[in-house]
């Protein structure tokens, strides 16, 4: 066991309360209200509501509140584009066609590095994807990023299935579990889970080398810079607690995610540790993935740049004013 797994496994053991931070803001007076969606119920999508749960953005004068939870990438980023909410976590995919479509949408940050994170999970007896042809596949929409990638998998393995849009991956497993649906795609916490429990069998999804990414739009940004920069600054720091603070941050995300068995939740989080970045500039190695999905549907996807869908000058400016760094001096 490595010495960080072991004082891991210490701090995590004796926490027997989340700690609060401290300093939390009691203002209500100057607290900036900022609504937040998320497409998925996932760890990697949870930055948002671990800064809120935590403290930090009440620390920086923000009353974060999420209004939206696992309603799919596709309807998080229209829901942004529409002004619901301010920012959303969600996929590089349903944000390259909301601007293909002239929407204003954009993306801030990266906040891992890309790593198979959902699964296709089939029962016991398909052994593989090509196994699927004629079956049915729960997915969460008809057309967000990890409903697409995951028909092009099964597609590329010679099968063609029928897919059910269930929205949420709580509802795709129990859907597999009660044997309404022959496989479906399920996050990494959920795939070890039913291949213990039912033996199900785990086939990774590569979402065309995008990772999740966190968004808002170019109105917010010529209208209140600062609002937008006082969010990062407190994406960026709820990072830092990520990487740093397993004893606060696993029972809270356990609570998020729903999971009781401690054991489970501290997997979870070790699994995903090392792909969150210090510095969550954004970073788009496999847009021309992108570009061959959505070129079929708009010829202007072929000339898709990252300046059209990102804006990467929060996380630079917090580089380059060594605010990443401090958090992170003498190995805090």
């Amino acid at each position: 066991m490595s010495l960080f797994r072991r004082r891991f496994l210490q701090l995590l053991m004796g926490a027997a309360t989340v700690p609060a931070l401290v300093g939390r803001s009691s203002s209500a007076e100057t607290q900036r209200q900022v609504r937040v969606a998320t497409g998925l119920l996932a760890m990697w999508q949870s930055t948002a509501w671990l800064g809120a749960e935590a403290g930090i953005f009440g620390n920086r004068q923000i009353e974060m509140s999420l209004t939206g939870v696992a309603i799919g990438g596709p309807q998080a980023a229209a829901g942004l584009i529409r002004g619901d909410y301010e920012f959303a976590h969600t996929g590089v995919l349903p944000v390259a066609e909301e601007v293909l479509k002239g929407n204003d949408i954009v993306i801030l940050a990266t906040p891992t590095t890309e790593f198979p994170n959902q699964f296709i999970m089939t029962r016991r007896e398909i052994a593989e994807l090509a196994g699927l042809a004629g079956k049915r596949v729960g997915v969460l929409s008809e057309t967000g990023q990890t409903s697409v990638a995951t028909r092009i998998a099964i597609e590329k393995a010679g099968a063609v299935a029928t897919y059910a849009p269930l929205v949420r991956f709580d509802r795709i497993y129990a859907a597999l579990a009660a044997g309404e649906i022959d496989a479906g795609v399920l996050p990494v916490d959920l795939r070890f889970v039913g291949a213990n429990r039912y033996g199900w069998n785990a086939f990774p999804v590569y979402e065309f080398g995008t990772p999740s990414i966190f968004a808002g739009t170019r109105k917010l940004i010529a209208s209140d810079r600062e609002l937008v920069m006082n969010v990062m600054r407190g994406f960026v720091e709820t990072i830092h607690l990520f990487k740093t603070r397993p004893d606060i941050v696993v029972p809270l995300l356990a609570r998020y995610l729903n999971i009781e068995d401690r054991k489970v939740a501290a997997d979870l989080y070790a699994f995903h540790l090392p792909v969150f970045q210090k510095s969550p500039r954004p970073s788009l190695g496999g847009l021309q993935n992108i570009r061959d999905v959505l070129v079929t549907k708009y010829a202007t996807a072929a000339s898709l740049t990252e300046a059209d869908i990102a804006d990467a000058s929060f996380i630079e400016q917090l580089e380059s004013e060594g605010f990443i760094d401090r958090l992170y001096r003498d190995g805090r």
